[in-house]
């Protein structure tokens, strides 16, 4: 389920907005607010994955807490929601997710509420594939080809077109570059 916040300070905008994400089993809307201040406060201690915004606020207008928002949080999906076209390429320059104007119908609202559901399910599969660690990799020792347990690993160093790996034991090589390495690799236990 998907936590978000509703930021627009014209009360039935927020009304309407606030009955579509009612409506949708995928959102739980958290907290709606009129001031942007008390949003960017609610945002920093609090779980949000969806920031619905609108730009003409008091103030702090919503293009401006939208880049703050991205700053500390790369994650939260921001859709802007106003009636100036003018603010677009500002707001996918910070990676809005969308940037709907006013008024807007029904259709795109619900456009948008399935294509954060399914930017979500992708993000999950992509989790469930990194939390399934990979345990075994195959490198290199003289000139034998040698499974290698990654609990074994102390740490990894590249150098130029090959990687060493090290265990406590052995220092092995492998032809994969450390990026590749880094993507097979659980970030639950290795870092760069």
């Amino acid at each position: 389920m998907l936590n978000c916040v509703i930021i627009e300070d014209e009360f039935p905008a927020r009304e309407e907005l606030k009955y579509f994400i009612n409506n949708n089993n995928n959102f739980q809307l958290n907290k709606e607010f009129e001031n942007p201040i008390d949003a960017l406060k609610y945002i920093e201690g609090n779980n949000v994955d969806v920031v619905f915004l609108d730009i003409n606020m008091p103030e702090l207008d919503g293009m401006s807490l939208g880049k703050i928002i991205y700053r500390f949080n790369k994650n939260i999906k921001l859709v802007f929601i106003t009636a100036y076209k003018d603010f677009a390429i500002d707001a996918f320059e910070i990676k809005a997710f969308d940037y709907i104007l006013k008024p807007y119908s029904e259709e795109k609202i619900i456009k948008v509420l399935n294509n954060l559901v399914e930017e979500l399910n992708k993000n999950d599969n992509e989790n469930l594939i990194k939390d399934f660690n990979i345990k075994k990799i195959t490198v290199n020792l003289d000139s034998k080809m040698v499974v290698l347990s990654t609990d074994d690993i102390l740490y990894i160093e590249a150098d130029e077109k090959e990687t060493h790996i090290f265990t406590a034991s052995n220092m092995y090589t492998s032809k994969l570059k450390i990026s590749q390495l880094e993507n097979i690799l659980s970030e639950n236990i290795f870092f760069r």
